[in-house]
């Protein structure tokens, strides 16, 4: 078994507006460049992750004062992944194009 401790950092979700939608979250990050919402995030081993939490509820809806942690792992570079081509051309295509002469 590892010594190694991974603390978990939450505060309360200010933007919460559904019922899937975590009541806690990672506190934003106070060396984010202007304009950005970085958070601070967990690190395990030599990987990142971001946290989320939610109030557990019994299997009647209430709270039990509990939460239930979600970590997620970042992406290895910390840049977003693209989405996959659509299969629209990279560049235009433009070599099967008629000349017109006027």
């Amino acid at each position: 078994m590892s010594d190694e401790v991974i603390w978990i950092n939450v505060v309360p979700n200010p933007n919460k507006t559904a019922d899937n939608q975590p009541d806690w979250v990672a506190p934003a990050n106070p060396n984010a460049p202007e304009g950005k919402k970085w958070t601070i995030g967990v690190k395990i081993g030599d990987s990142w992750h971001n946290q989320a939490g939610w109030n557990t509820k019994a299997d009647n809806g209430e709270l039990t004062g509990g939460i239930t942690f979600k970590l997620t792992p970042n992406s290895s570079s910390g840049v977003p992944q693209s989405t996959e081509n659509k299969g629209f051309p990279k560049a235009p295509i433009s070599a099967n194009k008629s000349e017109y002469k006027f």
